[in-house]
């Protein structure tokens, strides 16, 4: 008899234990109703420890520790523990429990039912008292999907002893999410200053969903702009979205397969027939191309100092699947950055400074087709830039530099006839910034107005005397012969 009683508790807490990993998703077994309530303290608190690990499969799942790699750590993340409105200290609340999934889950609406915890080291925990819960990834890595939506039955029976075990370890899976990626795609010859419109294109992949999983519930792509660039609905705009096979085009979807989203980042969500388009592409990459615009003249932005004027930008892509997979990708590799200063001209003539002779310049882009000496194109970035004065505008670092017209010569000199090219690349930029400077060059001056004046033929003095002498002869000479062969005829 007394046999077959320990038989029977056996028996019990192995069923329990299977149908806690049931709610788990860590067997696939049917969840049998229980037929009696188990003996479990209300009062009584436990611990979940969720170590989550990169990668599609991990190890199995049984509740228990020891099963944590340290070279498949997550280097951060959130997740978000809810409890579930299942008392299952009684035989109907457990019972509940056990047939309850993530999608019919019933949230708890007690105070103190919802939990979120970061990842420290690649673990977190939470601490709870018996019932059903809900664990959900709220941030992943870049790169990395949010694991699967899962349930935590506690308490749960140790396999090993039969009994209830005071810390659950689960290990959450974060497959790859793939690499997204930003493109400066603005014209190489616009040069950045305030109010200039620039064009982005972001590449996001379309993944093979796992584990069963057959449709999107959502898939969007959104900017992450910051410093001067402004991305959004006043300065923004969705120039087209299409599919991408490395460098061919393979379909362009429609203004009906996305909407345009503004708040709190712009870009796009598919509807219905873009989540069903996206489905025969998958590895392929979805690339929307959007524009932006830098902050206008008398934004605050420009009064900061000039290693605040980095227009960057990133891109962040999110998807869920019908079935709870998701993920998405955050500002990591492939954003981009163009940095700003200001210009300033010296006026030279060798080591004499000219500044203060009132040479005024025009400022071009260089144009990169020119050999030989430097030359511009296109029109203006500024005018009437006066010698010695740093602009008054910031100007965006541009690879085939900035091209200098003198427009007013100083006084005493004849006017500048060449164009100066000024260095204004990445490094140039980025180092003048950072030291909350403006980028130096000279325009140098030599042919003064005296010079050109002395070789003019008999100039000055008794020149000029002798000068007007002959020609009032010639005028008279010429007079003469006029009135004579007037008489005459």
């Amino acid at each position: 008899m007394f046999s077959n009683t320990k038989k029977f508790v056996r028996r019990g807490m192995a069923t329990a234990a299977a149908l806690g990993m049931a709610a788990l998703g860590l067997v696939a077994v049917g969840a049998p109703g229980a037929s009696a309530a188990p003996a479990i303290d209300k009062n009584k608190e436990y611990t979940i420890s969720v170590e989550p690990q990169v990668g599609e499969t991990g190890v199995t799942a049984d509740g228990k520790s020891g099963h944590f790699d340290a070279t498949k750590a997550l280097d951060s993340g959130t997740f978000k523990l809810t409890k579930g409105d299942y008392d299952v200290t009684t035989t109907a609340g457990y019972n509940a429990a056990t047939k309850a999934t993530p999608a019919n889950f019933k949230a708890s609406t007690e105070t103190g039912a919802v939990q979120t915890q970061d990842l420290v080291n690649g673990k977190t925990s939470f601490k709870v008292k018996p019932g059903l819960y809900l664990l959900t990834q709220t941030a992943a890595p870049s790169g990395k999907k949010v694991a699967k939506p899962s349930l935590i039955l506690i308490p749960m029976t140790d396999p090993d002893t039969g009994t209830w075990m005071d810390t659950v370890t689960v290990y959450p899976k974060n497959g790859s999410a793939g690499k997204i990626t930003k493109t400066n795609i603005t014209d190489k010859d616009t040069v950045l200053v305030p109010g200039t419109e620039m064009t982005f294109q972001i590449d996001a992949p379309i993944p093979t969903l796992t584990d069963g999983e057959d449709a999107f519930k959502s898939y969007q792509v959104t900017d992450t702009p910051s410093g001067p660039l402004k991305v959004d609905d006043s300065n923004s705009r969705i120039v087209k979205v299409e599919i991408v096979d490395g460098t061919s085009v393979v379909a362009t979807l429609a203004a009906g397969d996305y909407q345009k989203i503004t708040d709190p980042k712009y870009g796009i969500k598919l509807t219905d027939s873009g989540l069903a388009k996206i489905l025969n592409y998958k590895e392929k990459v979805l690339r929307v191309t959007l524009t932006g615009k830098l902050a206008p003249e008398g934004d605050p932005i420009w009064t900061q100092s000039a290693d605040k004027w980095v227009a960057k930008n990133a891109a962040d892509y999110k998807f869920e699947s019908k079935k709870g997979e998701g993920g998405g990708s955050g500002t990591g590799p492939g954003g981009t950055e163009d940095h700003m200063a200001k210009l300033k001209i010296n006026n030279v003539d060798g080591t004499i400074d000219l500044n203060a002779k009132g040479a005024t310049f025009d400022v071009y882009a260089c144009d990169s087709k020119a050999t030989g000496d430097p030359s511009t194109t296109g029109k203006a970035v500024f005018t009437g830039l006066k010698a010695g004065e740093i602009s008054k505008t910031a100007i965006g670092a541009h690879a085939n530099g900035l091209c200098v017209v003198q427009t007013k010569a100083p006084t005493g000199y004849e006017l500048g006839n060449a164009v100066v090219k000024v260095t204004f690349d990445e490094s140039t930029v980025t180092t003048a910034a950072t030291d909350n400077k403006p980028v130096v060059t000279e325009y140098e001056n030599t042919l003064k107005s005296s010079d050109i004046l002395s070789k003019l033929p008999l100039t000055g003095g008794a020149g000029i005397a002798l000068f007007l002498i002959v020609a009032a002869g010639l005028l008279g000479g010429a007079y003469y012969y006029a009135r004579r062969n007037r008489v005459r005829a």
